[in-house]
């Protein structure tokens, strides 16, 4: 740590930690709904708060690890012990865990790896980008299969980098270290294994390491992998391989398929759309520079087979790749330092890179203080609201827990009951228990619903007053933005 601090980058670790301790702070939600149904909703199984029926079918299926659930299992009872028992301080706690984790990862490796590069620009371009190209912060927070995969796996290149520095006397150690932490990157997403292998082949044939080396890094590895099987068992409750069965249903079986079916080129569409031209553009073409002036680079040895391979898969999403983006962006800032602009063309360059950084900065700081899901933010209100006092929340047609036809448990107050009902129903439901008061949830937030005897008061919404006079197009009724109203009874005495 204190190299980190005494570093003449000191600055850029210092405000990267800021801007990735905000982000965790405000990213509440999940960037998919695997990051929450197979992990979250698999720890409140195993916390004794979900039944098994609402999890997801991938259960049933036995083809998820059960490696990161254990520890959020782990971490939920620690805090426990410390009378800390709400949902959305669970998940606060595991962001900022997971960005404490990422941030020093990156830290390290960045000191490591600062020497590669023969230009001042070419140092700070690196380490500047480590951190704050704007999704990274994003991807670093994430309580994700996808960023403990990379963690796990950059903190083992980490270390296998230094034993080959000789930097450290304790070369067995880091050996046995690394080898673990590729085996919980792998079981963390089985995909990884594309990336050790690549990592083990530049192993054996270009940095020539010897067999005792590569049987200690293997041995580490399969240990960390029988671990990972036991953990299987405990949360399944009988012997299961968890790779085998999920190779045999997505793989072989296609079941992956079924999530749709893209063409090989998708990822370059979902790349330039997602990360926002002209910073795609620019990161791409660097990134294609550096790579093929690196051919040799343990970097591009991990990265292009892990691509290619997913250039295979039926389904193809952005975030299959997030465990390559400290990869990507290392051989990127190597082919902006050999870039040399003909002087025609450096005025338009550097007028569209200044344009890339402002916008850049712009989307870093939006995306710090935006939630990955709105829906949270209702959640987080209702389980307040109902933390002393049984509720009832009349929905019309859909509850608000319900997600791809899957409950959500993990935020849902035992206090709070949701009835799902048709508008017939609930005017008939009011007219036979008359409440005094009741919650009702309106989906349309333009919307104004009126109920005989009642008198609407809309107590909760996540949309400003003021944005309904934006409203072009109606796009307000079409996201995901609700209302919570109480209807109270008027005493017609």
């Amino acid at each position: 740590m204190r190299n980190i601090i005494k570093s003449p980058y000191q600055f850029i670790f210092l405000f990267g930690l800021i801007i990735f301790l905000t982000t965790a702070y405000f990213s509440i939600g999940y960037y998919h709904v695997d990051e929450h149904f197979q992990i979250l909703e698999f720890a409140n199984y195993k916390l004794g708060h979900s039944p098994a029926t609402d999890l997801a079918w991938e259960f049933q299926a036995r083809i998820r690890p059960a490696l990161q659930p254990a520890i959020a299992v782990l971490i939920i009872k620690l805090l426990d012990l410390v009378n800390v028992s709400n949902p959305f301080v669970y998940s606060l706690i595991l962001r900022i865990f997971t960005a404490l984790l990422s941030w020093f990862v990156i830290s390290k490796l960045c000191l490591l790896l600062i020497k590669d590069f023969d230009t001042n620009r070419g140092k700070w371009v690196f380490v500047f980008a480590s951190f704050f190209i704007w999704f990274i912060p994003i991807i670093s927070v994430r309580f994700s299969s996808e960023n403990y995969a990379a963690i796990t796996f950059l903190a083992a290149v980490y270390l296998i980098l230094r034993f080959n520095e000789g930097i450290s006397n304790k070369k067995i150690i880091l050996l046995s270290l690394a080898g673990l932490l590729l085996g919980f990157s792998f079981f963390f997403r089985f995909q990884m294994g594309v990336s050790i292998l690549g990592l083990g082949l530049w192993l054996l044939f270009v940095n020539k390491m010897n067999v005792k080396n590569i049987f200690i890094l293997l041995t580490s590895g399969i240990a960390a992998i029988a671990f990972c099987i036991y953990l299987d068992f405990w949360f399944y409750g009988e012997f299961v391989i968890t790779p085998f069965n999920y190779f045999t249903t997505n793989i072989v079986e296609n079941k992956v398929a079924s999530s749709g079916v893209d063409p090989w080129w998708y990822y370059f569409e979902l790349y330039f759309l997602k990360v926002v031209p002209p910073i795609s553009i620019f990161l791409l073409v660097y990134f294609f520079i550096g790579l093929f002036k690196n051919p040799k680079h343990l970097f591009t040895w991990v990265i292009v087979p892990f691509v290619l391979v997913h250039f295979l898969i039926d389904h193809k999403e952005i975030r299959f790749l997030f465990p390559m983006a400290f990869f990507f962006i290392y051989l990127a800032a190597k082919g902006f330092e050999s870039f040399t602009v003909k002087r025609q063309f450096a005025k338009t360059v550097n007028f569209l890179l200044v344009f890339s950084l402002v916008l850049n900065m712009l989307l870093l700081v939006f995306m710090a203080f935006t939630p990955s899901q709105v829906n949270i933010k209702y959640f987080h209100f209702l389980y307040n609201y109902s933390s002393e006092n049984e509720t009832i929340l009349l929905c019309k047609g859909k509850s608000p827990y319900d997600l791809a036809n899957t409950n959500i448990n993990f935020y849902q107050s035992p206090n709070m009951e949701c009835l799902v009902l048709e508008d017939d129903e609930i005017v008939e439901y009011l007219e036979t228990h008359q409440p005094d008061s009741i919650l009702f949830l309106e989906r349309n937030p333009t919307n104004v619903e009126k109920f005989d005897g009642y008198r609407t008061q809309t107590i909760y919404t996540a949309l400003p007053d003021w944005i309904v006079y934006f409203n072009f197009f109606n796009w307000i009724s079409r996201s995901n933005f609700w209302k919570i109203q109480k209807l109270k009874r008027i005493d017609k005495s």
